[in-house]
């Protein structure tokens, strides 16, 4: 058996620059990554650039199947999607196209790989939930087969609706009520993670290698289009980190409900947190107490900032 950390990465790289970030990362840890999934509307771009950046790297990585999986959420509407800002004209290259048949393939592909695998595999989910939940209702056990589901998204901590679960609500909800393995980097700790200017100059500037050069390009292209003056958060990086070290991270563990109405919709509710609840003894009605998740409160933004920045340097 292998020393190397076994995953699947499911992504919705292509907007926010922590994908990339992140899949630069897994390699640069020499993960063995067994394939790549693509989540939330243009899912086909998203798995071009997952293809270019893994044959940038090259070192076996360019043959890592790569599964454009379902772009619109459970309770909308498909449509036509725009171009993703990280989108360039050459990515139309056949050499770039995904490896799916259809949408159905990425799921399909993660319940294979759960039972040939087992607990030497490790899911790594840091886009919106649409494919973890469509795994879930084609078979409930799939995913706890695996050793871990790590997630980046919610917050548990400081209570609001973050990106990745108010993209896909309803799937959320499937996948906290549904799983029982699952650990979550929530964006209350993941926010903490915000690079410095020196570190956002290097990466701008960097030679390293064909793939940090392809990922810096990525990033100016990001910034130009959707950062808003800010500089990149490692959010999506802590996932890839703390799959192999949990030491990263201070955790609990606590009962999570998804809220799916009214003005909280999205929110990822720390059960436990709730210490008012005699207040409101129908508080705990419906909530299952029994099924804990391992929720990240606390970071060593140090050491993920310095483990991440040899990607660049």
């Amino acid at each position: 058996m292998s020393d190397r950390l076994k995953v699947i990465i499911d992504t919705d790289i292509g907007d926010d620059i922590d994908d990339a970030f992140a899949l630069l990362l897994a390699m640069k840890l020499n993960y063995d990554i067994i394939g790549i999934t693509t989540v939330f509307e243009n899912t086909e771009e998203r798995a071009r650039i997952c293809k270019k950046l893994l044959k940038l790297y090259g070192n076996g990585y360019e043959n890592v199947p790569v599964f454009a999986g379902y772009s619109t959420p459970i309770a909308k509407e498909k449509r036509e999607y725009p171009h993703l800002c990280q989108y360039t004209p050459d990515l139309e290259n056949e050499l770039y196209a995904s490896d799916s048949m259809s949408e159905d393939d990425a799921r399909d592909f993660i319940i294979e790989s759960c039972k040939k695998y087992g607990k030497e595999l490790t899911v790594i989910a840091i886009g919106p939930f649409t494919n973890i939940a469509g795994v879930i209702e084609k078979d409930e056990n799939a995913l706890s087969l695996a050793k871990e589901v790590v997630i980046m998204g919610g917050a548990y901590f400081k209570q609001y609706a973050d990106w990745n679960v108010m993209c896909d609500v309803e799937a959320a909800k499937i996948m906290f009520d549904s799983l029982e393995n699952i650990s979550c980097l929530g964006a209350d700790v993941t926010h903490l993670l915000e690079i410095e200017k020196c570190d956002d100059e290097a990466i701008c500037a960097t030679s390293k290698s064909p793939a940090a050069e392809y990922v810096s390009g990525l990033y100016k292209a990001w910034k130009s289009a959707l950062s808003h003056g800010k500089l990149g958060v490692l959010h999506d990086p802590l996932a890839i980190l703390y799959a192999s070290d949990k030491t990263l991270c201070e955790c609990d563990s606590a009962p999570v409900a998804v809220i799916t109405d009214g003005a909280a919709r999205g929110m990822t509710l720390n059960v436990s947190a709730y210490t008012k609840a005699y207040l409101n003894p129908e508080f705990y009605k419906g909530f299952n107490l029994d099924k804990k998740h391992t929720l990240a409160k606390k970071v060593d933004r140090e050491k993920v900032i310095s483990t991440f920045m040899t990607c660049f340097k």
